[in-house]
């Protein structure tokens, strides 16, 4: 008997020990974690990603961790999508990129952003996926930047240029214009260039090579590049006065959109007396017909307008007719008064006229501001009006 108990209380000494060990408390830890039910769906689909032999399963579960509106901040989660995008599976590869987007808090960036890096170099069809998830990440961090412009150097590929010409236009830095100009020149897809064009606009700061860049398009064929083109002329406008040349060419266009465009850049320079495009602008005027280019016609003369008696006279009967569009009316007093400082008389009194018996108070206001302006303007030139040199003025004779 006592030697039962005593075998007893060593196997029960043993089993404590062996309980109280490492592998046993591994094993309790697994146990009790896949007891408890999973009541998170994303850590669900991570596990079925990881565990299932069923491709169809794992496809699914892929999917919908990539469509999930929210952070996947979880651990396991990670995990499961950094490996997971190395999956033999090409469904499964993408959805878990695209699903990379969210994944991870900011302790986590560094080894998600390396993690995405390795697969970038190294799987070239899953590219394109990849530069969107760098794009949701707003990730512009300096060796993510130098691989995509690695690739813009030296890939042809619509699928990996054009997210990637996205990614340049929302965090591309100036280290990115030469390979983006380079781009522009190598290729002859409508879509890539227009990616360039758009990216060199927010990143040109008036550079020479992008303003001549955006020049030579403006010339093309194409109606939506040189519409593309002229709208990051207007955000280059106030750099660069080459922009002038670029408009001399895209006015004269048929195409209502092309001319439209080309007031808008116009709008958008310092005030540039050009003859030629004030002709053009009289043109237009005189056509008539759609109110808004008739209305921005107007404002552009403001800009480019030479100051000559058929720019005043064509503002001049637009204030005067009675049938016209109050706004128009309103536009053609504010540039009457810049432009009618040689020519003074007429359009004072005209501005005067209005400012005491126009219809609303906003065309009084307006015809206002016009007769101040050409009176401030008048002023000014009486100041800078040169006076004669004492040598020029004829001697007298000095008294014998």
């Amino acid at each position: 008997m006592q030697a039962k108990k005593i075998l007893l209380i060593s196997l029960l000494g043993g089993l404590l020990i062996f309980s109280s060990g490492p592998a046993f408390a591994k094993r309790r830890s697994r146990a009790k974690k896949y007891s408890t039910p999973i009541t998170n769906p994303v850590l669900l689909w991570a596990r079925t990603l990881s565990e299932s032999q069923d491709l169809e399963e794992r496809k699914v579960a892929a999917f919908k961790l990539s469509q999930y509106s929210q952070s996947l901040y979880q651990d396991e989660v990670v995990t499961t999508l950094i490996k997971c995008i190395k999956d033999p599976d090409e469904h499964i590869k993408v959805f878990c990129a695209k699903a990379m987007g969210k994944a991870g808090s900011k302790s986590k960036a560094d080894t998600i952003r390396r993690s995405l890096l390795e697969q970038y170099k190294q799987d070239p069809k899953l590219r394109g996926t990849l530069i969107r998830t760098f794009i949701v990440r707003k990730d512009n961090h300096s060796s993510t930047q130098e691989a995509l412009l690695e690739t813009l150097k030296q890939s042809s590929e619509p699928d990996e240029l054009l997210p990637l010409l996205d990614y340049l236009e929302q965090f591309g830095s100036s280290q990115s214009i030469a390979p983006l100009i380079s781009a522009f020149q190598k290729s002859d897809n409508s879509k890539i260039r227009r990616g360039v064009v758009k990216a060199l606009s927010e990143k040109g700061q008036g550079q020479d090579s992008v303003v001549n860049l955006l020049i030579e398009c403006s010339e093309s064929r194409d109606t939506t590049l040189v519409l593309t083109c002229l709208s990051a002329l207007q955000a280059q406008a106030k750099k660069d006065s080459k922009t002038l040349a670029a408009v001399e060419k895209t006015i004269e266009s048929s195409d209502p959109d092309v001319i439209l465009a080309s007031l808008d850049v116009i709008q958008a320079l310092p005030e540039s007396p050009n003859p030629k495009i004030s002709n053009r602008l009289i043109e237009l005027i005189k056509q008539g017909g759609d109110t808004d280019l008739l209305e921005n016609s107007i404002l552009a003369l403001g800009i480019c307008g030479d100051f000559s008696e058929p720019a005043i006279k064509v503002i001049q009967t637009l204030l005067e007719k009675k049938d016209v569009d109050e706004g128009i009316k309103i536009s053609a007093a504010l540039v009457l008064g810049k432009q009618a400082e040689k020519f003074p008389e007429g359009p004072k009194a005209v501005l005067t006229a209005c400012r005491s018996s126009a219809a609303t108070q906003s065309l009084k206001t307006a015809c206002q501001l016009g007769l101040q302006e050409l009176q401030r303007r008048e002023k000014k030139i009486k100041v800078t009006k040169p006076v004669d040199k004492v040598g020029d003025q004829e001697t007298k004779p000095e008294k014998s």
